[in-house]
């Protein structure tokens, strides 16, 4: 499906491209003849015409409505040729710019057969990568006819258990919701009621606090009535606990006033005699050596990691971690995921499936040296055989297809013909 959209698309480009020629030519033919039109005319003004022929026209009006008639014509004269020169650029522009527009237009037809290419390299592998399955269960499940029908009936049996469960879970669904709705009902009318009974107390409560604050304050202007009367008859007796009062309290601001000379003394002789001490002198700190980090050597082969992920896996011979056998790894592994560059610049030799590898990428960098990129997400090659690729552009995305154990990059060199250690050029 997006392989027909794209080859949709590409045909409604190429469509446009001929409206835009069919109208670029015409622009084009039509601005010859306005040339060709304003170039007779000046011709004619060169070797025809001149300032007297004009004054002779206008002196030789035998009427003053002749003469209007013979300016009016100069001036149509002269407002056509304007008019004919504004045309003219006007359709200059329409010119450039559908001329800029079939340009754009031939650009994105580019990238959509590119696009195509790819579309159509990936629909291929991913039918390699059917086959291949095919193939293995056909070799697996080696089954007779009989047991072809006994399967396909099994399947039967499964799809009428499966369509009257699914009748009975569709009734089951049906009663739960029902049951849910009632409850949720039956919790909102009995929120209300909570709610209608809360109101009614706070109201009640409300109205015994009023009546509380009512008698609180009757009784309190009570009170004031009583101390008012109280202070009216003890009035004579006042004066003499005031004299008391005063007398008591210069004896203690006296007393008060000793201790603090005291205590300012004490604290002026304190601080004379730690003055007179002299101050330890602390040593600085020295500062640590910095300790710098190990630079990697790098290597001037040109060739750049793959992938932005760690290494998991060497090359050299290991234990197989599905076939559990002794041999040789013969490239690295890369974990973490993530988008696959080409190592360096090259041509793409192949950019498919394989059983072991899964969706790979093999590209061919000259002078020998060769790269493959294996187990690809499926459908995320993005190049094609024989596509140019610059250091650093991706190429596909780290997956786990063909036989591998989890997502992770398998990245090899060969060196005329023969596989090497990558490390090495990295």
């Amino acid at each position: 499906m997006k392989l027909h959209d794209q080859e949709q698309k590409l045909e409604e480009s190429k469509a446009k491209v001929e409206q835009l020629k069919n109208e670029i030519e015409a622009l084009k033919e039509l601005i010859a003849q306005r040339t060709g039109k304003l170039e007779n005319q000046a011709r004619s003004v060169q070797t025809d015409g001149s300032a007297s022929n004009l004054i002779g026209l206008i002196v030789t009006a035998e009427s003053f409505s002749d003469l209007v008639g013979r300016i009016g014509i100069v001036n149509q004269l002269v407002t056509a040729n304007k008019t004919i020169v504004t045309e003219q650029e006007t359709d200059q522009t329409a010119l450039e710019a559908n001329e800029a527009e079939a340009e754009d237009e031939k650009v994105a037809i580019e990238e959509t057969k590119n696009a195509i290419e790819l579309s159509k390299n990936n629909l291929v592998a991913q039918k390699a990568e059917m086959d291949d399955k095919i193939v293995q269960v056909a070799i697996q499940y080696d089954m007779t006819e009989d047991e072809k029908n006994t399967f396909v009936k099994e399947q039967q049996v499964i799809a009428t258990q499966t369509s009257t469960l699914s009748e009975e879970m569709q009734k089951e669904r049906q009663r739960i919701i029902e049951e849910e709705q009632a409850r949720q009902l039956a919790i909102q009318q009995a929120a209300e009621e909570e709610a209608k009974k809360a109101a009614e107390e706070e109201e009640a409560r409300l109205t015994a606090v009023a009546a509380q604050e009512k008698a609180e304050q009757e009784e309190a202007s009570k009170k004031v009535v009583e101390q008012k009367t109280t202070i009216a008859s003890s009035s004579p007796n006042k004066s003499t606990s005031a004299n008391k009062s005063s007398s008591s309290s210069n004896s203690s601001s006296n007393s008060k006033a000793s201790s603090n000379s005291k205590a300012s003394s004490n604290s002026k002789a304190s601080s004379n005699s730690s003055s007179s001490k002299k101050p330890a002198i602390t040593p600085k700190p020295q500062p640590k050596p910095e300790i710098q980090p190990e630079s990697k050597p790098s290597s001037n082969s040109g060739f750049i990691h793959p992938s932005g992920g760690y290494s998991t896996s060497p090359y050299g011979y290991r234990i197989h971690p599905i076939t559990g056998e002794h041999k040789l790894h013969g490239g690295i592994d890369f974990g973490g995921g993530g988008a696959i560059v080409a190592s360096q610049s090259g041509t793409v030799v192949i950019a498919g499936y394989h059983s072991s590898w899964g969706y790979y990428v093999k590209i061919d960098h000259g002078n020998g040296m060769l790269t493959l990129y294996a187990h690809m997400v499926a459908g995320s090659l993005l190049v094609s055989p024989g596509q140019q690729v610059s250091q650093g552009q991706q190429i596909g995305t780290m997956g786990t297809t063909g036989s591998s154990t989890g997502v992770h990059l398998h990245f090899e060199m060969y060196k005329n013909g023969s596989r090497v250690n990558p490390a090495s050029y990295l």
